[in-house]
């Protein structure tokens, strides 16, 4: 191996984040002399954890050559455009990308110079995006391409030669499979300048990292304050005391509202397929993404350590929580509040991925990788009284719970059953307009995407379904039906107050609020009368179906059963 360097090998980030991407070249002996991004927030989180003193800038600014070459010529860069442009959930994908392909052609832009120019010393170079993006850069790009015709002439080039090649320098890698806890699939494109191509970092995971791998070596968020030396869960060589670790000990508990909208896009969703709630810690954690939810199907959930039932039940990650999922040590500090961090985290390159592509450098460069256990975190530690820390090591009180709208629409389906669901809403779904008069209604819905087959069942159609339930369910069909007039009876005789027990849940009896009734209304059927693979033959079409599933045939009588009664 060549001998070592005399100095460290200088990295500029662009899109720097709160530092995610430095932070691996970091660990991996490198030194971070420039973060761009133009969001104060995450450039200061950036200053504060590389001792740096960057302002916010926007890449956009570096389509002027004059910007590129008051750059620092550093031996390595880094860039991570906001994937938010590319991904496939901003507006399932169909969003505007034009800005997005601007950000990357600006960011490329200074690679073909600071690459092509005279005295070169450019060794590396990398870009980190979501995979959707792959589809929207080029398989490469010459001079002209970037807008450099003239400065390529300057170089004695030709501006028709190909400055950045893309397709063959590029790849989709799993940080999961480089020791990050979290599956995050990333499209990855660079040159290692010695080696004339992209190198593949060797994968060091097999066995991945697991959520419940994290958290069991995290202490609890409920700790109280002491000063016991606590072992990063990613990094077990970097000790801290506890009352250091910030944004961490403090109530993330979220309000039943909340959990239960996101445990019925989860597990119970009309379209989409089932997912785990809580969380499954078996697993890599599912991706980070840079909205903090607590109420939508992609929110991290977790059982809360308080003992409670309802608000506070669940909750969602601390900042410190998502961080260790995301790879950044336990000293790694972010400004700004609760979701202005998480956001941040959200954002960032997993620094194990980070850190692979960083040897990939140094194994290049002659230079031995620095392992795991050797990992310096000098530069991080006493960090942690220059933010604004989240800890308050108390229990929140659960006194301002969300406030539904007046009119505010409703819908749940007690299960989906055989490409079905059957739903209670406060509208008619055959003119979902908004503004339309709100009143309850009872509906079938047979298939998914633009196809579906939609059949409102018209008040009274519980008459019907009764006979077919008791022709087909005999002693047991009779049961059912005296014991769901039993068991709902003080909800039927109050169904006008359903919609002021939806927006006003603390004011009813819990069984008034819609969402409780209509899982209490899946329980009753699902312990007692109907089991799934069972069918029931209807004499007309119900939604395009006669051979129905019997727990749905249920599920339509208790509902149709319901709003029959306004």
């Amino acid at each position: 191996m060549s001998r070592a360097p005399k100095k460290q090998l200088e990295v500029i980030d662009f899109f720097c984040g709160a530092g995610g991407f430095s932070e691996g070249f970091r660990q991996q002996g490198f030194k971070v002399v420039m973060g761009v991004d133009n969001w104060r927030p995450a450039i200061e989180s950036h200053n504060i954890n590389h001792t740096l003193n960057d302002v916010p800038k926007d890449v956009l600014d570096f389509e002027s050559l004059n910007e590129i070459n008051a750059l620092p010529n550093t031996e390595i860069i880094i860039g991570s455009p906001p994937c938010v442009l590319f991904s496939m959930s901003n507006r399932a994908g169909k969003a505007d990308k034009s800005l997005g392909i601007r950000l990357i052609e600006a960011y490329l832009r200074v690679i073909a110079i600071k690459k092509h120019q005279k005295g070169s010393k450019l060794k590396a170079w990398f870009l980190e995006n979501v995979p959707n993006s792959r589809k929207y850069i080029k398989a490469h790009y010459t001079f002209k391409d970037l807008g450099i015709t003239e400065w390529a002439k300057e170089q004695g080039k030709n501006p028709e030669d190909v400055a950045l090649e893309i397709a063959s320098n590029s790849t989709i890698l799993n940080a999961a499979e480089y020791g990050a806890p979290q599956k995050r699939q990333r499209f990855v494109c660079g040159e290692v300048m010695r080696e004339k191509r992209f190198v593949f970092p060797d994968k060091t995971h097999s066995e991945y990292v697991r959520v419940k791998d994290i958290r069991s070596k995290l202490p609890s968020p409920t700790l109280k304050r002491t000063r016991k030396e606590l072992r990063d869960p990613n990094y077990p060589s970097l000790l801290i005391p506890a009352e250091e670790i910030t944004d961490h000990f403090y109530d993330t508990g979220v309000y039943e509202a909340h959990w239960r909208s996101a445990r019925d896009y989860k597990i119970n969703h009309p379209f989409m397929g089932r997912m785990s709630f809580p969380e499954n810690e078996m697993s890599p954690s599912r991706t980070v993404m840079a909205t903090r939810s607590a109420s939508s199907r992609e929110s991290l959930i977790y059982k809360s350590e308080y003992k409670r039932k309802g608000d506070g039940e669940y909750r969602t990650p601390t900042i410190r929580e998502v961080a260790c999922l995301m790879g950044f040590p336990l000293a790694y500090q972010f400004t700004g509040g609760e979701s202005t961090k998480w956001a941040q985290i959200g954002n960032a390159v997993p620094t194990h991925l980070s850190a692979a592509l960083a040897k990939t450098v140094r194994t290049s460069l002659g230079l031995a990788p620095i392992k795991h256990g050797s990992i310096s975190f000098d530069d991080l530690i006493g960090n942690h009284d220059k933010i604004p820390n989240l800890n308050t090591y108390d229990e929140k009180d659960f006194t301002a719970p969300p406030q539904r709208k007046s009119q505010s629409r409703f819908r749940k389906h007690p299960f989906k059953d055989g490409n079905m669901t059957v739903a209670l809403t406060n509208y008619d779904p055959s003119k979902p307009k908004l503004g339309s008069e709100l009143s309850w209604h009872s509906s079938v819905f047979h298939g998914t995407g633009k196809g579906f087959a939609l059949e409102v069942l018209e008040p009274g159609t519980y008459e019907y379904l009764e006979k077919i339930i008791i022709s087909s369910g005999g002693e047991l069909g009779k049961q059912f039906v005296e014991d769901f007039k039993k068991n709902f009876s003080d909800v039927l005789e109050n169904v006008s107050k359903l919609q002021s027990a939806y927006e006003n849940p603390r004011d009813y009896e819990r069984d008034m609020n819609p969402e409780i009734l209509v899982e209490r209304i899946a329980e009753f059927i699902s312990t007692s009368y109907a089991e799934e693979d069972v069918r029931i033959h209807s004499a007309r079409p119900i939604a395009g179906r006669t051979l129905l599933p019997a727990r749905q045939v249920y599920a339509m009588y208790a509902l149709n059963r319901l709003i029959s009664a306004v």
